[in-house]
């Protein structure tokens, strides 16, 4: 316990100096989600021992580098995503002999899906320099807050296994506590923006509905990378962060609630 919370507190400071640095000079979340793009590819990859495989792994660790670098250049990001779908149909028939589909399909799927969601969180920093803080603590912070709330509810009230054979360890009621905590984690998320900030209109009950569906979406997203890990059989993608696996194991909620916030904001105001 105290090694994940030193870890944990390691990990805090590292993103408000980024967040601060950010609100400044944008380039510093652009690289450094291209730098995380990479890292949590690596570690899927090499899940399944693709990392030996360096005609799959090189190029599918590049494309997660230039995605969210140039997901903010219009029309440009999708030219790397076709070329390298297409790129790895071209192997899988050129080394049909020795690259099995099976091995094409799991890179394409989990590395299209980390770098193309941490891409969206680009765009959505690029869009609203102004609010890049906001945008950045409410994408991580609400399933990560989620997570921990799942945690602890599931450690002091759990009683009833929620997917025994997926993730032994969490409870319906962990998972309860973790909904509770998310959807009140935007709520408290945006009155700190709005204290912070002053003058700033925070929509309410926009961000609580998105903390509500995301923090169904994050169990969701846990469980699914818990499947890929089960039948790897794995029990963390890495060991970056003492006391708690990968980065992957960190951010496998959020991959799947970034776009989730993406989405929302199309149609409706988050703050201005």
């Amino acid at each position: 316990m105290k090694t994940r919370l030193i870890t944990a507190g390691v990990a805090i400071v590292v993103a408000l100096t980024l967040i601060i640095l950010g609100s400044f000079f944008s380039i510093v979340i652009t690289a450094a989600l291209s730098l995380v793009s990479v890292i949590l590819c690596g570690e899927y990859l090499s899940a399944k021992r693709l990392n030996k495989e360096l005609k799959l792994f090189i190029p599918s660790l590049v494309f997660a580098l230039l995605i969210p670098l140039l997901s903010g250049i219009q029309y440009v990001g999708i030219i790397p995503l076709f070329v390298y779908i297409f790129g790895m149909c071209v192997l899988s028939v050129v080394f049909h002999k020795t690259l099995r589909t099976d091995q094409m399909m799991f890179a394409v799927f989990g590395v299209v899906l980390i770098a193309v969601s941490l891409s969206a969180l680009n765009v959505l920093v690029l869009a609203d320099t102004k609010h890049t803080a906001f945008w950045v603590v409410y994408c991580l912070g609400v399933p990560w807050i989620a997570d921990s709330a799942a945690y602890f509810a599931g450690s002091y009230l759990g009683k009833h296994k929620l997917c025994p054979e997926i993730s032994p360890n969490k409870t319906v009621e962990g998972a309860v506590g973790g909904i509770l905590g998310g959807t009140l984690s935007a709520l408290l998320i945006g009155g700190i923006f709005q204290l912070v900030y002053g003058e700033v209109t925070v929509y309410y009950g926009v961000l609580v509905l998105i903390g509500f569906v995301n923090s169904i979406v994050s169990i969701f997203g846990d469980l699914t990378f818990s499947v890929i890990k089960r039948s790897c059989r794995i029990k963390d993608f890495g060991s970056i962060m003492p006391g708690h696996g990968g980065l992957l194991d960190r951010f496998d909620s959020v991959i799947f609630c970034i776009p989730v916030v993406y989405i929302f904001s199309q149609f409706f105001y988050l703050c201005l």
